[in-house]
Order: C-alpha cells, then structure tokens, then sequence
C-alpha cells in the first residue's frame, strides 16, 4: 500500500531565497502571485482561517541581514526581520525608544516575541498591531526595496486604508528608521485588552514629546491611536491644545477630551463604539500624564 505522506500534494508553493537580492528577483518575477511572510505569526493564521489565499510564499525569514538594530546620526534603525525579543533587550531601543519597547512587551506571549517581527506587523497592516501607534509617535519613515532600488516613506503615507500600504508587489518592507528619544524627551504607551496579556487591542495610545523648555513644554507632540479607525489616527487636535504650553494636570485633562475627536471606533465583539471613545479619553490622559513625569527608560 502506497505510504499516504508520499501523495500529499501541498496547494501553496514556498519560495526560500539565500540573500535580499535573490528574495527581490522573485518578487521581479513572480509579482502578484507571491505573499511574503516572516515569522509567519499573521499569515499562517490567515491562511489557516481562510482570509487570505495564496498560491505561493516568499518565505524571508533566513535573510539575515534585515535583522539588526543600529543608531546612524541619531537615527535608529531597525530591519524588518527583527523580533519583538530583540527589540524588547536591546540597548538602544530601551534607552532611545523605550514606548516601542512597552509596546513589543504587550505583543502575545515571550515564544510570539521570539517569532514575529515589525515587518511582518508593519505588512499585516491591522489598525490594531500594536508596534504601529508608536512608531507614529516617533515620526517614523519606512524604507521599501526593489530590484528597482530604495524607497522611503513617512509611516503616516504607508497605510493608505483597512489593511492597505503603499507598496507594490514587487517591494519587500527593509527598514523603519526614526529620531532617537534624548533624555530630555517624553513618551509612553499604553494598551487596553480584554485581558492582561495575549489580548488585542481594544484601544491603545502612544504620546512622544520632543523640544523641552525650560517651562515643561514642548515644541513636537505626537499622538497616535490605535484599533480606533481603519488605520492608526493622530489625536491631531489634543496635540494643538498642548504644543508649547506648559503642561499640568488641568491642561492634560482638557486636552485629553479632544483625542475622541479625531477616533472613529466600530462596535465589535471586542468593545463598542461608544466605550472606545471614552476609553481614549482616559488612555491620552494617562499616557500624557506619564509621559510629563518624565519616563525616560524602559525600566524607569
């Protein structure tokens, strides 16, 4: 009797590139057909569900040179192939990015953070991954490659809606790179899920405060929120109410209530419309109240 293992015909061919430069010739050739994965934490789930098909994968998840974490000119950048894990233990992200380093904590469980990487959380392209809210905080740009060479992308540009990005079939996501936090710069995250870990998003918020003076204010404010509106959204108007003033309590309570205004929540199974909302008010308040403390380390 025939051995059954020996039959089994897989429907998805996988495509394993040595180096970056066979992984974009196959991309050349093969275009539409290809979908890229990584540590495979989205995809395979996505397959396994049906909500995503595919005939073929680009399995990049051996190209090592898109795993690193580097500082060049007060810039970190980061490779699309590194882990949550690296990013979490690193030096220079816990010192000079310590809000993607609270929110890599919050993503699944230690053997998940071992796995996925921010490529994968940038291409997943969900409103609520919860690497993207920092990384607008941070001003971020995103760097794409072809065989037809670099791109770079202010973060803002790359979602362009639900599960969208401004990247073409034949790109690979190779960098995200941003301004370091100095020690006179703030920021914090924070997540709200239905449990303390493993959970999805209901809402989360990252603030970054950049150009102190001497009065506690602040010449740069980013806001970012995220699992509110089809893609992450920057609390625009509560930035306003708070660039260059001296921040107190008072002041960050007034300018909290003006972060709904720029949400656009859905009822689902996970939190109304109506309870994001609200948990937005009080999420910017707590974020903004920890960030003017003074957090300046991810032990801090």
């Amino acid at each position: 009797m025939e051995d059954l293992a020996l039959v089994v015909r897989s429907e998805i061919d996988v495509l394993t590139p040595h180096n970056l430069a066979e992984a974009l010739e196959m991309l050349h050739q093969n275009g539409p057909e290809l979908k890229v994965v990584a540590g495979g934490s989205d995809v395979i789930v996505q397959l396994r569900d049906g909500v995503l098909r595919a005939s073929k994968l680009l399995n990049i998840l051996s190209l090592k040179e898109l795993r690193y974490i580097r500082m060049t000119g007060g810039q970190i950048h980061i490779g699309a192939l590194t882990t949550y894990s690296d990013i979490v233990h690193h030096d220079l992200t816990r010192n000079h990015a310590w809000i993607l380093v609270e929110a890599a904590r919050q993503i699944g469980a230690v053997p998940l953070q071992n796995t996925a990487t921010i490529g994968g959380n940038l291409g997943n392209a969900s409103p609520a991954g919860d690497s993207l809210p920092p990384l607008y905080a941070l001003d971020a740009t995103v760097v794409t490659c072809s065989k037809a060479g670099e791109r770079e992308i202010p973060i803002e540009q790359f979602f362009t809606g639900y599960r969208k990005l401004a990247l073409s079939p034949e790109e690979l996501i190779e960098e995200i790179y941003f301004n370091s936090l100095d020690s006179d710069d703030r920021g914090a995250y924070l997540k709200l899920g239905l449990r303390e870990a493993n959970a999805i998003s209901i809402v989360d918020v990252a603030v970054a405060l950049r150009a102190k003076k001497p009065d506690n204010s602040f010449g740069k404010i980013w806001i970012a929120l995220g699992a509110v509106a089809p893609t992450i959204r920057r609390a625009r108007k509560c930035e306003q109410a708070l660039l260059n003033k001296p921040l107190t309590s008072d002041l960050l309570k007034q300018a909290s209530a003006l972060a709904a205004e720029d949400a656009a929540p859905i009822d689902d199974i996970r939190g109304s419309a109506e309870y994001r909302k609200d948990a937005v008010v009080s999420l910017v308040y707590q974020a903004l109240y920890e960030a003017a403390l003074g957090k300046v380390t991810a032990d801090g």
